[in-house]
Parts: C-alpha cells; structure tokens; sequence
C-alpha cells in the first residue's frame, strides 16, 4: 500500500471485492461497538429528527384512512336445512363461474363432478348407508 499515492490513483484500483472487504469490516466493527456508539447515534438521530420536523411541509402530511376489523359472521345452527342447501347450491356457482373466468378446465370439470352430490337427498342416503 502506497500511503504516497493520490485518491485517484488509489481509487483506480479498487475492485469490488475490496469494496466488499470494507463493507464486511465496517459491519463487524457495527456489531462489536455498537453499544458503545450509542451516544454517539442518539444525538445525531435527534438531530436529524429535528432537521425533518423544521423542513417538513405540513401539506405533504396524509392522513391515512383507518381501516374497519373484518366482522366474521356466526354461523347460526338453528338455520333451516333449505337454506344450508341453496347456500350450498350458490357457492358451487360462484366457484364454478370463477373457474370459467380463470379459464381452468380441470377445476371446472372438479365443480361439475361435485354437482350431483349438492342434494340433500344424496347426503343423507349415504349417512344412512354408514350408520347401518
């Protein structure tokens, strides 16, 4: 190392792996000594802070929109077995069209095949099958 030589001549020969070399130290050297950097950090933290809130244009401040907590209805049990089934029916509607929108076939083919096992007479004939 040629402590004689000008920032360009020194600059002209650094390669990325020094760049490296130097990151690595300045991260090992951040680890060991932060604690003791600490008053160092918190004064300029706070001067920077203050520098902010004094250049700060109070027009650019945006309120952000608060947001309502998502309401997750109860499932009633005491609902009446025709509206499980046509709640049932609508949903395989509303995932059959969106496998149409998407474009999947085999979803919809999947959609289809479920089709006749949505009535209520099919799931209580083979509850009855089980239970025997």
């Amino acid at each position: 190392m040629n402590l004689t030589q000008s920032f360009q001549e020194f600059s002209s020969k650094v390669t990325t792996m020094d760049l490296a070399l130097y990151a690595g130290i300045g991260i090992v050297l951040w680890i060991l000594f932060k604690d003791n950097l600490k008053g160092i950090v918190d004064p300029v933290t706070s001067f920077v802070k203050g520098l902010l809130s004094k250049n700060s244009n109070p027009s650019l401040n945006v309120d952000l929109p608060k947001i309502d907590q998502v309401v997750v209805p109860k499932v009633d049990s005491t609902i009446e077995p025709d509206e499980v089934f046509f709640k049932l029916i609508v949903s395989w509607k509303q995932t059959r069209d969106l496998a149409e929108k998407s474009g999947c076939v085999e979803a919809i083919k999947v959609a289809d095949q479920m089709f006749p096992y949505l009535s209520p007479t099919v799931c209580h004939k083979e509850n009855n099958n089980e239970q025997k």
